[in-house]
């Protein structure tokens, strides 16, 4: 995208999606390994930007078929969800199993923040970040080159 705000916005729900991971041991009063913000900030960022990649392109397909920002965003919703759900679900699972079946402390506590972490991306993703998109098309409109321009016609 060849914009000022879709970047700011993707990063945005990635970084929400990390940082209620990240924040949830706090509120529990649990301790995480000293490794563990580094790999979940690498992999949940990894895991999430496809998603939100994924819910962005179709939300502007949708904004150029000349939907309604809200018809738009219900669209890519109804569309997308399939697929990350799928994806996100699948590395919960595959996380999760190898946490409960580990006997190394760290390699379990590592495999339960990615595993949560996999459920909090796909609710950012499915939830908030359609939402954003919906209410802040107006904005995206107007710092993105050619956002509702095809992009065949674009190089017209």
């Amino acid at each position: 995208f060849r914009s000022l705000s879709v970047p700011v916005l993707l990063v945005a729900s990635i970084e929400a999606a990390i940082a209620i991971n990240m924040g949830i041991p706090y509120f529990i009063d649990d301790s995480l390994p000293f490794i563990a913000s580094i790999v979940i900030g690498t992999i949940q960022l990894g895991a999430t930007v496809d998603y939100s990649i994924l819910m962005t392109t179709r939300y502007r397909e949708e904004r150029l078929a000349l939907r309604s920002p809200k018809a738009a965003a219900q669209q890519a919703l109804e569309h997308c969800s399939q697929s990350i759900l799928t994806s996100g679900l699948t590395f919960f699972a595959a996380t999760f199993g190898v946490a409960a079946i580990s006997r190394v402390e760290l390699l379990e506590s590592i495999c339960l923040l990615i595993s949560r972490g996999a459920l909090i991306s796909m609710a950012v993703i499915l939830l908030v970040l359609p939402a954003a998109l919906m209410l802040l098309d107006g904005l995206i409109c107007r710092t993105t080159y050619h956002w509702l321009t095809a992009p065949n016609a674009a190089k017209e």
